[in-house]
């Protein structure tokens, strides 16, 4: 009998679960010859569920009917505790309260016998683009519970990271207002001091802040220019004081290049997050006295980065996960952060297709490199 079917362009994966052979070989074959892989053919729950452990099926049609004493809706049923798998059943049953209890599992189909294979074949479609499609929609759902988490989590974190250098702000302005005769020009210009670097310390948050934005809006800049990347590393160590103020860890920066001057075609802002927060981390987590080792190393094609610090080092548990956002270590103490320097730097170093990697060990200190390739050598 010739078979009235169109051919599907989609592989798929198929397990058959049917407890007459004869009807589940001929629909096997027929499967085949439409493009589909039968992974196997079983005939209960349980070699369902062993199947499925095996490798898993993208569709699987159900008997109602099958060996042993658990229904196709009942294996539906324990199929969906392990993964949500679209279900078409396939059965002889078409009596309300039967079709009442296979629509409480939530199949993809239900088609009663005898089989029509054309009505199989777009049966099985349908339930794999309507499951691709839902898919799709859960992943964006998903995807928008997770930025709307990370903007509260972000707003709230932002909020108490301002209240520090906005007290300091506030202390000291007042101090040099009512005090004015009172004040040495000595503390006077130590009180500036501090007020200047809380205001870098809020122009550094607020960087972080659009940064973080633009990159979870989808609208992610990345402009290279033609950058001389040592020369420009070299300025943003002379020109930046990375001691904190409520930071007891002075270190002394160590800067090396092989070479004076190359030019790279690189984004010159996403730079700056990267190596402003790897060197800031580097000098918060340091002992106090040692010494980080920033290496630069360029050619025509691409850009090295070498970050060594002998501080405090990153937990073993913690390296794998070391790029999610506001992920701090349980032995930074009271170091303050946002915990976001790291997620930022990973950001900025894909939209240049590069690399960043890193060696760690607990009170002997962390190495981070990063590997930027030119964007004319892409």
């Amino acid at each position: 009998m010739k078979i009235m079917a169109v051919k599907t362009d989609t592989i798929a994966n198929v397990l058959i679960v049917e407890d007459e052979l004869v009807t589940a070989n001929a629909l096997s074959d027929v499967l085949v010859d439409l493009g589909y892989t039968v992974l196997s053919i079983v005939d209960s729950s349980d070699g369902a569920i062993a199947a499925i452990h095996r490798q898993r099926p993208d569709i699987i049609l159900m008997d109602i009917k099958l060996r042993g004493s658990d229904s196709g809706i009942i294996a539906v049923s324990e199929i969906h505790k392990i993964a949500p798998i679209p279900i078409i059943y396939l059965t002889a049953f078409s009596d309300p309260e039967t079709i009442k209890r296979a629509i409480s599992t939530s199949p993809y189909g239900y088609l009663t016998k005898p089989l029509r294979y054309a009505e199989v074949n777009v049966a099985i479609m349908l339930a794999l683009k309507k499951y691709q499609e839902e898919k799709i929609l859960q992943e964006t759902l998903n995807k928008e519970k997770e930025l709307h988490i990370l903007k509260s989590s972000l707003l709230a974190m932002v909020s108490h990271e301002f209240s520090t250098p906005m007290s300091v702000i506030r202390l000291l302005t007042w101090k040099l207002q009512n005090f004015e005769e009172k004040i040495t020009k000595k503390n006077s210009a130590k009180n500036l001091a501090s007020i200047q670097l809380a205001i870098k310390d809020i122009n550094w948050l607020l960087e972080e802040v659009k940064f973080i934005a633009c990159s979870e809006s989808g609208k992610f800049p990345f402009n290279p220019e033609s950058v001389d990347a040592i020369a420009y590393c070299r300025q943003l160590v002379e020109v930046n004081n990375f001691q904190s103020e409520d930071s007891m860890r002075k270190c002394h920066i160590k800067f090396h290049s092989q070479v004076q001057s190359q030019k790279l075609q690189i984004d010159k802002k996403l730079l700056w997050h990267i190596f402003m927060n790897l060197v800031s981390n580097a000098v918060k987590y340091s002992y106090e006295g040692s010494t980080v080792d920033v290496e630069l190393t360029c050619d025509s094609q691409q850009l090295f980065l070498s970050i060594c610090d002998h501080g405090i080092g990153i937990p073993q548990e913690y390296l794998n996960k070391l790029f999610l956002p506001f992920l701090r270590g349980d032995n930074v103490g009271a170091v303050k952060g946002l915990g976001m320097g790291l997620y930022i730097v990973k950001q900025a170093v894909e939209a240049h297709s590069g690399k960043i990697m890193v060696e760690s060990e607990v009170n002997m200190g962390t190495k981070f490199t990063v590997v930027l390739p030119s964007a004319d050598s892409l």
